[in-house]
């Protein structure tokens, strides 16, 4: 029978180095059997590992995991293993009605409080959380305040949170709530703590431990290249002319496919073109009701629905392995964001293709819509606005560039790339072929599992 363990946090520890490795053999072998148990996996990835071991001995965590890298296993797990509950900070309530169905439909109780709810749905919520029976407890960042009077004598055993790029004014996603959250955490009596995102560069990552107050930070960070994806960009004069380029693209495979535009005009219209193409195509944005978006988000899931043609709302939490090609119509603000949607491509480690189809007109939309050079401009920090121009240039030098694109992306990120394992400006025969309706790459090399 898998239990709770108890112990001390690790910086009080007097136990000897040979007993601290027993504890720590034991703490992830009860992580395992929970593991198992609720989620029907054999094991952790290796950095999964390291970050469970951290929280488990309560230490404080960064963790800087690709995406499709099981970043919310790192604190969810845990969580069933810890007496009190886990606070998960989360940036959207779409994102945590998804993570609490999920975790509710593998038997890990879980709840999330929101804005949206009913006021006896969130008194329901809470006083599951007062009686000790939730383990994980979602909540946005603008709740924060009211957690010390809501949870009675529930102790807080653990702080994650998630989409941590989201703390930085160097991220590409800053949102001022965020920024409070190492105050509260004070007010929390500094539980121990594990950060998680997908995408952040070495100043978005110094701002995040900072703006915490982490210590002794145990710090992990997968590679942020994915050797099953290739990146193509294809510059066009006009608009007709990138839609007949997208009609190709579509042909080149008969599995899921996501399709980001700038605008929400955009993703009506082009999702449109494509049923009249005989594609099963739906549009998805932040002006459909969060009922419609749901129900657009299953169609997907399930294969009712082949293709998504989305604005950026279509992001965080989307969890669908078989993507095998995402097509961006413009060219996003940030490097950042560019990378964690294009992201979405081969999430099982399958071979999948990431193209970009632009006018020159796509950067002056990007410029404006970031609001580099305008009145937007004068409410932004030094701070944010620096990280803002200095994203809008990377992405124009990856559209311009006549060398690899893969290296562009990756030193943006702070990674070196010793050798591309597919782009455009890297020779077509690294590229993936289509052979039997799915992707293959010459020469073969193994994605993220």
């Amino acid at each position: 029978m898998v239990g709770p363990l108890t112990g001390a946090r690790s910086s009080t520890s007097s136990s000897s180095s040979e007993s601290s490795k027993s504890s720590r053999s034991l703490s992830i072998h009860f992580a395992q059997e929970i593991l198992r148990k609720h989620w029907g996996y054999s094991e952790f990835r290796y950095h999964q590992r390291k970050a469970i071991v951290a929280s488990l001995t309560g230490r404080d965590c960064l963790a800087i995991l690709p995406t499709g890298g099981g970043k919310s296993l790192c604190y969810q797990v845990p969580a069933l293993l810890i007496p009190g509950v886990t606070v998960v900070v989360s940036p959207l309530i779409s994102l945590m009605q998804d993570q609490v169905a999920a975790l509710s439909s593998r038997g890990v109780p879980a709840v999330y409080v929101s804005s949206t709810q009913k006021a006896e749905t969130q008194r329901a919520a809470w006083d599951a959380v007062r009686s000790g029976r939730i383990k994980l407890l979602y909540v946005a960042p603008e709740r924060l305040p009211q957690l010390p009077n809501r949870l009675g004598r529930v102790s807080v055993a653990r702080l994650a949170i998630d989409e941590a790029h989201c703390i930085s004014e160097w991220g590409h996603e800053f949102r001022p709530h965020y920024r409070a959250i190492g105050r509260f955490r004070d007010i929390l009596r500094r539980p121990p703590t594990v950060a998680v995102t997908a995408t952040a560069t070495a100043a978005t990552r110094g701002d995040i431990e900072q703006v915490l107050g982490l210590r002794r930070t145990v710090r992990i960070q997968q590679s942020f290249d994915r050797p099953n994806l290739c990146f193509e960009v294809r510059r066009v004069r006009r608009e007709r002319e990138r839609l007949r380029a997208l009609g190709r693209s579509l042909g080149w495979t008969h599995e899921s496919v996501i399709v980001y535009v700038p605008t929400r005009d955009r993703a009506d219209g082009v999702a449109t073109i494509l049923r009249q193409w005989g594609h099963r195509a739906l549009p998805y944005h932040a002006g459909l009701p969060g009922s419609a978006r749901r129900a657009l988000l299953s169609r997907f899931l399930d294969g009712r629905c082949r293709i998504i043609v989305a604005t950026n709302a279509f992001g965080m939490g989307i969890d669908k392995p078989d993507v095998r090609l995402v097509v961006h119509l413009g060219v996003p603000k940030r490097p950042e964001a560019y990378y964690q949607e294009a992201g979405r491509a081969g999430r099982d480690g399958k071979q999948s293709r990431c193209e970009m189809l632009w006018m020159p007109g796509d950067l002056t939309l990007a410029a404006k819509m970031s609001g580099v050079g305008g009145k937007s401009a004068s409410n932004d920090s030094a701070t944010h606005s620096e990280a803002k121009r200095r994203g809008l240039d990377t992405m124009k030098r990856y559209v311009n560039a006549r060398g690899c694109r893969r290296r562009i992306l990756l030193g943006y990120l702070g990674e070196r790339l010793d050798r591309c394992s597919g782009c455009d400006g890297c020779g077509l025969e690294e590229s993936p072929r289509r052979v039997g309706g799915a992707w293959s790459r010459t020469p073969s090399s193994s994605g993220a599992r």
